[in-house]
């Protein structure tokens, strides 16, 4: 009895010597350029005296968020390749409880350089997943071995995860699995039985994913059903899935999120249009398109860019690109019609500021060249200049340096017809044009930033 009532004694003349802890930092000696900065209490926290003490050095300016008693803080731009950032947090900071953090908290990180992954090999079977370094592409692993292959995929936001659809032969159906590339931990997130569930795509919070699902209801012998857009929310165990909309009716593919993920795109093919899901406000925008993409979302979820197919009597069905303004309905062309060239694809950088064209000019003998288009200005530059191939699909990565090319080389190097062509994943730097050569025989890339 006599040393409890001391040990109380103790305890009541220490009072608020015994501080808040900080249980857990990240990221911690390697980040990604878009990696969050995560730390963890014991302690419920009082908000505001977290975020006031928080420091980032070189300073960069971003967004809080609260989970329990984690404070999350989400750059607005990506972080600097090479860069190293320390993160600071200075004493002070109050618990619910009212005890402080007694002295500051210090880490540090220095961010990786980006890397590409792609499906290998184009032209075999299976077709798995590889990672490389476009500084070092003979270094490239492969870190799926699915037995009959990856359909398509997708990288978190941060770079740590990759959900991917794997196929099954025997039974014909997709299934959507969850890659951890920092442990190798694999998670199987949907279970659908005699349906086919593809096209994961991420939105930019990392919690949610959209993907395309299709019922093949072989019970009732009706057919498959059309697709439909579900999402996958990730942060439940395990991961739960619903439709996008409770109205059966609407349809759906390729979707897109905005960088808030407020928005969503989708092409829905029995109505000809992309239709635009805002999610606070439950509305839907139709924009008519007869291309059969969701076109390109802007970050902020407030313009379109999409194909669209011109019929003109007497000459050949011509590809153009048109910008639609969601919130006003203001509609303008983007391909100058005197023109004799195809815009078949645009994406926009994460930023807002520039976006990527593919365009097929037939006033020269070559393919499909990449060209860099200014949004406000509605100026446009040569990016690609090489008669031998075509580039058809691109990233963009974070930063907005570099974009990440699947090329086909159409023709060989005296400009004949290339009948042994195989795709080719090459790395673009914005600024000098540079082209990098990752991969051979292989297709789809993404950045992991």
């Amino acid at each position: 009895m006599v040393a409890l009532i001391a040990l109380i004694g103790v305890t009541v003349v220490l009072g608020d010597r015994v501080g808040v802890r900080v249980e857990r930092a990240y990221p911690v000696g390697e980040a990604h350029s878009t990696s969050p900065i995560i730390l963890q209490f014991d302690n419920a926290m009082q908000r505001d005296t977290v975020e006031s003490r928080l420091r980032v050095d070189p300073a960069i300016e971003g967004v809080f968020g609260w989970t329990a008693n984690a404070v999350s803080f989400r750059p607005s731009s990506a972080l600097t390749p090479g860069s190293s950032y320390t993160v600071t947090l200075d004493a002070g900071a109050l618990g619910q409880n009212g005890r402080a953090v007694l002295s500051a908290y210090q880490f540090s990180f220095t961010v990786q350089r980006p890397r590409v992954a792609y499906l290998l090999p184009a032209d075999g079977f299976p077709q798995n997943i590889w990672i490389a370094d476009p500084l070092d592409p003979a270094g490239a692993a492969q870190i799926t071995f699915a037995p009959d292959g990856v359909y398509d995929y997708d990288v978190s936001p941060d770079g740590t995860r990759i959900a991917f659809s794997e196929a099954n032969t025997l039974n014909g159906i997709h299934d959507i699995k969850l890659l951890d590339l920092d442990t190798g931990a694999l998670t199987q997130l949907t279970n659908c039985v005699d349906a086919s569930c593809t096209n994961p795509v991420w939105r930019p919070d990392g919690r949610v994913i959209a993907y395309e699902r299709i019922e093949y209801n072989s019970e009732f012998s009706v057919g498959s059903s059309p697709t439909r857009v579900w999402l996958l929310d990730v942060t439940t165990t395990p991961a739960t899935t619903r439709p996008l909309f409770a109205d059966s009716q609407i349809l759906g593919y390729d979707p897109q999120w905005s960088a808030d993920g407020q928005r969503i795109a989708l092409m829905d093919r029995a109505t000809s249009a992309i239709l635009v899901y805002d999610f606070n406000t439950e509305e839907i925008v139709a924009v008519p398109n007869l291309a059969g993409t969701s076109g390109a979302l802007s970050p902020d979820g407030r313009t379109l860019i999409f194909p669209d197919i011109v019929f003109e009597e007497g000459a050949a069905a011509r590809e153009t690109l048109r910008l639609a303004e969601i919130d006003t309905g203001a509609f303008r062309l983007l391909t100058d019609p005197n023109e004799p060239i195809d815009d078949k694809r645009a994406r926009w950088s994460f930023d807002g500021a520039w976006v990527a064209v593919a365009r097929q000019d037939h006033r020269v003998a070559r393919g499909v060249q990449l060209y860099l288009y200014d949004p406000v200005s509605e100026q446009i530059r040569l990016l690609t200049d090489d008669p031998r191939y075509s580039n058809m699909f691109f990233r963009w990565d974070p930063t907005g340096a570099q974009i990440v090319i699947q090329r086909f080389p159409e023709l060989t190097d005296d400009l004949q017809p290339n009948t042994a062509g195989r795709p080719e994943i090459w790395t673009l730097d914005v600024a000098t044009r540079e082209l990098t050569l990752v991969a051979s025989n292989a297709f789809l890339p993404r950045w992991i930033p």
